[in-house]
């Protein structure tokens, strides 16, 4: 009869170390989040301690009253962690902003200690107390903010290549390859366009056709004896005495350069041999011509029903990409995109991260 009055150990090998805290990725998060022990003089900008200091100070809409942050204060809990359970409450300290309001037609400043509310306290396995039960955190993976490259078989006989550039706050961007060797753009999950759409929409200067061609292909100025059918017109090419347009910028020459010999006489800016056509396909399907119409066309997709108000496209665009508090790649983006395209960009001196066309050129590279 099998005697179960002490231990058998089978294992022949014993434990080559310790198992560790296996707590401790909650814990110690945690504690360097709220830095409770930490003179306010002393917190680092991260945690809670580096939130506020991206969220103060907040300007009034007219510009003439400012809220600045100067600490916060955790108090004392009020209840232990037994009477949190029997009185089913939360086990949490008291969470206070110090703060200086100032204003541009009042003399002084008003300095006060506002109570924000309880922010909850891990006890010693990790979990908190909500409302008189345990909870605890569950550790998920999250998606690096960066840069993101991705080959796709699934949808053509031939692999499609993409990007994706993902902040670490604000729209998320796609950009692919499709079917018809076009470049197209997805912001935050709506529908298609040509990234040459965007890329107008980005600066004023990336408006017009001429501009992106120059800034992604090598053009040449020829005399029109030599244009040749193969290729590419950078400005549009207008007959002189009719004014008629013979090639419009970023089209093949084709059938016109007969045309172009006879009638031009000044010299044309052309793209002999494109490296890649991709951009050039891209701009052939693109219907928008100038930074005004791209800022509508973003504008229109997610409303379709508003009137197109240039004022109100041109401050949606710029909230969406060039506002430091409503988009930002985060110095871990910024780390990863410097590294993906050698760019030599020191996070430490960026308090923001933007979308920026050279990403888009080296893309194309």
């Amino acid at each position: 009869m099998l005697r179960m009055d002490r231990i058998r150990n089978f294992s022949k090998v014993g434990d080559t170390i310790d198992p560790p805290g296996l707590v401790q990725i909650q814990t110690v998060s945690y504690a360097r989040f709220l830095q409770v022990d930490v003179s306010p003089k002393k917190r680092k900008g991260e945690g809670l301690e580096g939130l506020l200091r991206e969220i103060f100070p907040i300007v009034s809409y007219d510009g003439k009253g400012t809220l600045d942050y100067i600490e916060y204060e955790l108090g004392d809990p009020r209840y232990t962690p037994e009477e949190c359970r029997q009185l089913r409450v939360t086990y949490g300290r008291p969470f206070r902003l110090r703060c200086r309001f100032r204003h541009d037609d009042k003399k002084g400043v008003l300095e006060e200690s506002i109570y924000i509310g309880d922010l909850p306290i891990m006890i010693g396995g990790g979990e908190f107390i909500i409302n008189g039960a345990e909870r605890v955190i569950v550790s998920q993976l999250h998606r690096s903010p960066g840069v993101d490259f991705n080959v796709d078989f699934a949808e053509s006989d031939r692999p499609l290549h993409g990007a994706g550039i993902i902040p670490e706050r604000g729209s998320w961007i796609e950009m692919a390859v499709t079917k018809k060797e076009i470049l197209a753009i997805r912001i935050d999950q709506s529908s298609k366009l040509p990234i040459t759409t965007f890329l107008r929409a980005m600066d004023k200067a990336y408006g017009t056709t001429e501009a992106i061609l120059r800034l992604f292909y090598e053009t040449e100025k020829i005399s029109p004896a030599d244009a040749r059918a193969h290729m590419y017109a950078v400005e549009p090419i207008i007959e002189p005495k009719s004014g008629e347009i013979l090639v419009e910028a970023g089209k093949q020459i084709g059938d016109a350069a007969t045309a172009i010999q006879a009638a031009c006489k000044k010299k044309i800016e052309v793209i002999n041999k494109p490296s890649d056509e991709l951009l050039l396909n891209t701009l052939a399907e693109d219907q928008v011509d100038s930074h005004e119409a791209a800022l509508l066309v973003i504008y229109a997709r997610p409303r379709p029903g508003n009137p197109p108000q240039i004022e109100r496209a041109r401050t949606l665009f710029t909230e969406k990409f060039y506002d430091e508090n409503r988009y930002r790649l985060g110095k871990v983006g910024r780390f990863r995109l410097s590294r993906k395209f050698a760019h030599n960009v020191k996070t430490s001196k960026i308090p923001s991260a933007r979308v920026s066309p050279d990403y888009i050129s080296a893309y194309m590279d």
